[in-house]
């Protein structure tokens, strides 16, 4: 009866998404941009801002270090803002963010207490065919001189290496 019970709870837990499964790919667009625009406020790094939970699907909660102690922040995300809350609403603000022609969440949010000043790109990840094909246009953008002079590069590499290669079997057979 305990293994069957057992099995049946590892079952159910092997069918269950995790939380990285189960978002979509505008939710880690959203949950990218939320935490950014977080960090961006409170001048840090986003990495410095722990994943808690969401709430409603539109309302993203992260963890931070805050007033000398650990605080959540409400980070609520509508079109084109984000309200950020902390949890007894001692912190509160509000970035303003566009979608561009890739589908791309983008934040030109510059407090004048911070010192970061580059803009905030969330995009969806791309695929590998995508990826590859970005290589391939990245290629084919080169000027023709310089793809030539790196052919040739590559072919005087081989050469010495070759040349290179037979007189040292050359010193051995003697």
């Amino acid at each position: 009866m305990r293994s069957l019970l057992f099995v049946s709870i590892l079952f159910v837990l092997i069918h269950i998404p995790s939380p990285a499964q189960a978002r979509s790919m505008e939710e880690e667009r959203a949950m990218c941009l939320t935490r950014n625009a977080l960090a961006r406020a409170q001048c840090k790094d986003p990495h410095e801002f722990s994943y808690v939970g969401s709430k409603g699907g539109d309302i993203y909660i992260y963890n931070g270090f805050y007033g000398a102690k650990y605080t959540d922040f409400f980070c609520k995300i509508d079109d084109g803002e984000i309200t950020i809350l902390s949890r007894k609403k001692r912190f509160r603000r509000s970035v303003n963010y566009y979608i561009d022609e890739n589908e791309c969440g983008i934040i030109e949010f510059f407090p004048a207490s911070c010192t970061k000043r580059s803009v905030i790109k969330c995009c969806f990840p791309k695929s590998e065919k995508e990826l590859e094909a970005d290589k391939e246009a990245k290629f084919w953008e080169r000027p023709i001189p310089e793809l030539l002079k790196e052919d040739q590069e590559e072919a005087l590499e081989e050469l010495h290496n070759s040349t290179a290669k037979s007189s040292e079997t050359k010193q051995g057979e003697q």
